[in-house]
């Protein structure tokens, strides 16, 4: 992240992004243990489709809380070998409402066996559920039977995770600014403009980075309008 974006980022929360997100956390946390207290009240709850969906919606959403407050701190974040296909899918997971609606026009797919890099899990979680959010509004707003699929790559010293969909795609002209805060083509009731730029902010923090695949990429998907790819070190032997 350049100097002046990291600096306007931290001038647009302060004083009350950080503080905000703080108070927000405090309900959801009683939510989190209300929901918790509920299933061992009544033990058939936790077996619900309806209620595991909104454990994990709740789940996330003191997840994407906590990062963000992480990410506003700016303090050191710890680095560890995880496993990468592991943690793509409980993002995929957090997003099944909208995904299942896809049916076979979603795919994940993943290099055989695990897939380790280094990083922060939570980090890469959070890019990887935005970059979907977006994918997933694209597919909509086309219709059809655009696709979506999510790809983990391993080769080596890196690990990919490609974002690809068939929606409505990105102008030319405006590819230079997508990562630029505030920046947004969606309506005010559809987005901010900030997720492209936090999660640039949250693979930097977590060691990697995210990019626009080229058109002429060889690894990009032939049917694939848009396409983004994260980044992270691979890493060696078991995980810990």
């Amino acid at each position: 992240m350049d100097e002046p974006d990291r600096k306007e980022l931290v001038e647009e929360a302060e004083p009350l992004g950080p503080g905000l997100i703080h108070e927000m956390r405090h309900p959801l946390m009683g939510i989190l243990a209300g929901l918790e207290l509920l299933a061992r009240r009544i033990p058939a709850v936790a077996a619900l489709q309806e209620w595991q969906m909104l454990q994990q919606q709740a789940g996330r959403m003191e997840e994407l809380l906590r990062t963000y407050q992480e990410l506003f701190a700016g303090g050191r974040v710890e680095r560890a070998p995880f496993p990468v296909d592991e943690t793509v899918r409980r993002a995929v997971s957090l997003l099944s409402p909208r995904i299942r609606k896809l049916g076979s026009r979603f795919s994940l797919e993943s290099a055989p066996g695990p897939v380790v890099a280094v990083g922060t899990p939570p980090l890469l979680v959070h890019a990887v559920t935005n970059l979907l959010v977006n994918a997933l509004d694209a597919v909509e707003e086309r219709g059809g039977a655009a696709r979506l699929q999510v790809r983990v790559l391993r080769g080596g010293e890196r690990v990919q995770i490609r974002v690809s969909d068939e929606g409505v795609g990105i102008a030319e002209e405006i590819r230079p600014l997508i990562f630029r805060p505030r920046f947004t083509t969606k309506p005010p009731s559809k987005g901010t403009g900030l997720g492209l730029h936090l999660t640039r902010a949250a693979m930097e923090r977590a060691g990697g980075e995210v990019h626009l695949v080229d058109a002429d990429d060889p690894q990009r998907a032939s049917w694939a309008r848009t396409e983004f790819a994260l980044s992270l070190p691979a890493g060696g032997g078991a995980v810990p």
